[in-house]
């Protein structure tokens, strides 16, 4: 099932990419999505190409009744996001992916960082959530979306936290 999101960050692109390599922005996120835990990994600098691998455990009180005999009291997710060195203008091309641990559940996406101002930028999410369970997979992508949306969408809460935590 497509998935489109756009993100508003308070961030130019430059700091937005040096954000999501800081450890501190990913303590943020478990803090903000209510995750039992997170960590993450990064390989490459944000000066240049990188990617960020990200393994967030979160309750599943959330998700729609559906989807909860698929997934118990928790979920593991993997979070991986790839993007390119900087373009002339400060944006960034990119993938991300998302795996929920132990379910044939999933997010592919291209992800662009652009900058909308002096000092804010967007993330431009387009992919595709897909399900691969026989008979059930497209209602379970339906039922998901808004679930996966909302987590996608606390990324511009956890944006505006970890700038008032680096602006102190």
């Amino acid at each position: 099932m497509k998935l489109r999101e756009t993100l508003n960050l308070p961030l130019p692109p430059r700091a937005a990419a040096e954000m999501y390599a800081d450890p501190e922005y990913t303590e943020i996120r478990r803090g903000t999505l209510g995750a039992t835990s997170a960590e993450s990994t990064l390989d490459g600098d944000p000066s240049g190409a990188f990617t960020v691998r990200t393994e967030l455990s979160m309750p599943t009180d959330r998700v729609p009744d559906m989807v909860r005999p698929f997934v118990g009291s928790s979920v593991t997710i993997h979070e991986e996001q790839a993007w390119s060195a900087t373009e002339p203008d400060g944006s960034r091309s990119g993938t991300m992916r998302l795996d929920v641990a132990g379910t044939p559940a999933g997010l592919t996406a291209s992800v662009r960082l652009s900058p909308t101002g002096e000092r804010s930028s967007s993330v431009e999410i387009d992919g595709e959530l897909v399900a691969k369970i026989p008979l059930i997979g497209p209602r379970l992508e339906k039922a998901a979306v808004p679930y996966v949306s909302t987590v996608l969408q606390a990324e511009e809460r956890s944006a505006r936290a970890y700038l008032e935590s680096t602006s102190d």
